[in-house]
């Protein structure tokens, strides 16, 4: 605790809760960032204080991550970012708390509901297609570069984004959820909410089939929304759509490259992906997700002062031995698995039915058009650490489609 009692922590925080950790630039988290968070079972308090990053709390353990992801009373999400940026661009309705949130969620969930999201499956399969096909004869690919590119073209075609602007859009966000000074985090959310109230304003003079056409003819209590509550919405979907899930499919494809074996079964029962899906959410959960206490509280032994930020490890709740025993074995029959990797309660992401059926479709039309594929020889994968964390870059290989026909 040498280097902690050199740092700001407050004077509420019990000094056998301080442990120095920063979730960007923590050590641990370069070779592998779930296995570096694992880390933290053994080494740290089950609920700690690092003063890094503006000072903030962390929770590691499963039972507590969901108890405060149940509790509005005492947590709130009004504000969520580590390291503080201040809330001059709210998310709409990530940073609305109960019951506030409530008819703001509604409306979306009209455009992520399970019925929506079957009649989009075959659709999602001829897009995936299209992203393999592209490089299926070359034998090899940056996994990070074609498991991004799927979802985050679904999400644009669906909020009816120009498609050229891909790489602008997704390099943007990468900067974002990457470590980025708070400052130029705040110009580029500025820049996201102005130009979400471009395409707004454009699509009122000449409205398209797509959601932010459909978002403007919706109403809340009786009236349509707000430029600046469409402008709110849209910032949240635009960032949370450009990046979570593409983070989801390269963790999981990381996994399946590294294992021949699992390859083979997913081959011979595609039934179930489904199994193997939620065994990566659980695994390799990518959101650390995070609170402001609302009032004074103490909870597990620790007081919480208002005001206090709360980062919530959905990953290392993953890998909780204590509610999912030998938590880092790869099991796809794992009897009773629980995770928090799209929250819980009122905040369940809204898109996770969405989420789910990119994950499986894509580890389906992978297996069926590429086979057997492993990590290239200098394929190691680059981490990005972080509150959603994800792989920068990774290279697989398979044999091309011509070679093996000829051999």
């Amino acid at each position: 605790m040498a280097v902690a009692d050199q740092l700001d922590v407050p004077s509420h925080v019990d000094p056998k809760r301080v442990y120095v950790f920063d979730l960007f630039l923590d050590e641990r988290l370069k070779g592998d960032v779930h296995l570096g968070l694992k880390q933290l079972h053994r080494d740290a308090p089950d609920i700690f204080y690092t003063p890094l990053n503006g000072g903030h709390w962390m929770v590691t353990r499963h039972k507590m991550v969901n108890d405060i992801l149940k509790d509005f009373e005492h947590f709130s999400n009004e504000e969520m970012d580590i390291p503080r940026m201040g809330n001059a661009y709210k998310m709409i309705p990530l940073n609305l708390d109960p019951p506030e949130h409530a008819p703001y969620r509604a409306i979306l969930m009209r455009y992520f509901s399970p019925k929506i999201i079957q009649q989009m499956e075959d659709q999602l399969r001829a897009w995936a297609g299209e992203h393999m096909d592209a490089v299926l004869a070359d034998g090899h690919c940056d996994m990070a570069t074609i498991g991004a590119a799927f979802p985050v073209h679904v999400f644009m075609r669906m909020m009816g984004l120009p498609l050229d602007r891909f790489d602008e859009f997704r390099e943007l966000v990468v900067e974002y959820f990457g470590l980025a000074p708070v400052a130029r985090r705040n110009e580029i959310r500025g820049w996201i909410y102005d130009l979400m109230g471009q395409y707004i304003k454009e699509r009122r003079v000449n409205p398209r089939d797509d959601m932010i056409t459909k978002l403007g003819q919706e109403e809340i209590r009786g009236r349509k929304l707000t430029m600046d509550e469409m402008q709110s919405v849209c910032f949240f979907l635009f960032v949370a759509g450009l990046d979570t899930v593409a983070n989801a499919i390269c963790f999981s494809m990381v996994h399946l490259a590294r294992d021949p074996a699992l390859q083979e079964r997913l081959v011979a029962e595609p039934e179930k992906i489904g199994d193997f899906v939620e065994e990566v959410l659980r695994r390799y959960s990518v959101v650390n997700g995070s609170r402001t206490v609302k009032q004074d509280f103490e909870y597990e032994g620790v007081l919480f002062r208002k005001g206090d930020m709360i980062c919530l490890s959905n990953p290392c709740a993953g890998m909780d031995e204590r509610i999912n025993p030998d938590p880092m074995r790869f099991d796809l029959d794992r009897q009773d698995r629980t995770h928090t990797a799209f929250s819980i309660g009122p905040h369940l992401c809204v898109g996770h039915y969405l989420a789910r059926a990119e994950m499986r479709i894509f580890t389906d039309e992978w297996l069926k058009r590429v086979g057997r594929f492993w990590p290239a020889a200098d394929g190691r994968p680059v981490y990005r650490a972080g509150k959603v964390m994800s792989v920068k870059h990774v290279d697989v290989e398979w044999t091309p489609p011509a070679a093996a026909a000829a051999a």
